[in-house]
């Protein structure tokens, strides 16, 4: 990363109100606080976070909000943070916690899955690109369901994520497949202001309520000019169950 390179702008935006029902076996707490390697998911963004610069942050909690935010206050002298309360979180989903940590930002938007953990140099290749509106997109197979597949226009700007299914032939002949988005995401501050919008309009649905981010992306992504950044490495895992965890 270059380190001249100002992030005063930056509020960091972590996702981690919810419960974690796919890994309940391996804790009664929130997934945030699962241990990988010694130290938890939410340490992990924190001291990353921290060592590349970035300053202002914004946790939207909810399920045992105190427990991450015991974790949380150990890094308050070197992080400004806000916590954002989801109190809805088992009848609202990621989306709402979206526009929650979203909503009156003043400066970029840096928006990050909690159960993503990641070598910092994957973010820090990011946030030294220039571009204002991008998506970390990481190495997967195309026949992965799971993965949030990511799907580009002519000009290689993102118009589309497919989550748990398939990718159709008629959306591979529209757009091209360049990989999973990780759970990553920067956007201006104008851009921000757009999702936030867009994010309001989806939860005013109330079928939409308890709906991932991917969903409210699609009607988003089409508007708006958002590229892609292709990570650096291998060296990233969502965990959703036990097995990840292990092989993170």
């Amino acid at each position: 990363m270059d380190s001249r390179k100002d992030l005063s702008d930056v509020t960091a935006i972590l996702l981690a109100a919810g419960y974690g029902s796919r890994i309940a076996e391996l804790t009664a707490g929130p997934k945030c606080l699962l241990p990988v390697a010694g130290k938890s998911m939410l340490e992990r963004h924190l001291e990353i976070w921290k060592k590349l610069g970035l300053k202002k942050v914004r946790l939207v909690v909810g399920y045992k909000a105190e427990e991450i935010i015991t974790v949380a206050k150990k890094y308050e002298s070197d992080l400004a943070i806000e916590y954002l309360y989801n109190h809805e979180y088992l009848t609202k989903g990621n989306t709402y916690s979206l526009l929650l940590g979203i909503q009156k930002l003043q400066g970029t938007s840096l928006i990050f899955d909690a159960d993503l953990v990641y070598h910092a140099d994957i973010l820090g290749t990011f946030l030294a690109q220039k571009e204002e509106n991008l998506i970390i997109v990481g190495e997967t197979d195309i026949s992965d369901i799971e993965c949030t597949k990511t799907l580009v226009d002519k000009n290689a700007f993102v118009r589309k994520v497919v989550d748990k299914r398939a990718i159709t032939k008629e959306e591979l002949e529209l757009y091209e497949y360049v990989g999973e988005a990780i759970g990553i995401l920067k956007f201006s501050p104008s851009v921000t202001d757009a999702l936030v919008k867009n994010c309001e309009e989806f939860l005013a649905v109330a079928g939409n309520l308890k709906l991932n981010w991917e969903h409210v992306l699609n009607i988003f992504l089409p508007k708006v000019e958002v590229q892609y950044a292709q990570c650096i490495n291998h060296n990233w895992i969502e965990i959703d169950t036990p097995e990840d965890q292990k092989h993170a």
